[in-house]
């Protein structure tokens, strides 16, 4: 998923040309799409899910999946985690910063000038007599 959003970050696409063939390729991105929903009718069909197949063990009532998949991840590949978790972060920081361009008519903000103003320049004080009812 952290894949697909790089490439949607990288990608800066004028949708108009690349739906000017789109009549042309239905047929054949129809007939892909049905292949593929037969295949997975096939896959995932009644023949597929019989009980002979899997032998499942029971497991006690206090038995946690999410703990068992923690303590592995955390005691035998918490190299391979930690290594991929630091790939994945300089791909991030990577991306957004290929991503980055200047353009005009956006705003933004300058901190060093908030840092320079001085408090004449936002306060005005102003005296007004008081009313009376």
């Amino acid at each position: 998923m952290v894949l697909f959003l790089f490439v949607v970050m990288m990608l800066d696409l004028n949708a108009a040309p690349a739906r000017e063939g789109f009549i042309q390729y239905l047929p054949v991105g129809a007939t892909i799409a049905a292949v593929i929903v037969i295949e997975m009718a096939l896959v995932v069909g009644s023949n597929y899910f019989s009980s002979d197949q899997y032998q499942l063990s029971s497991r006690a009532a206090e038995y946690s999946n999410t703990k068992e998949l923690g303590s592995v991840l955390y005691t035998f590949y918490v190299y391979p985690f930690e290594i991929a978790s630091v790939i994945l972060l300089v791909a991030i920081i990577a991306a957004i910063s290929l991503t980055l361009r200047r353009r005009e008519g956006t705003k933004s903000q300058n901190p060093s000038q908030q840092v320079r103003v001085s408090r004449d320049d936002r306060v005005r004080l102003v005296r007004m007599a008081a009313e009376k009812k």
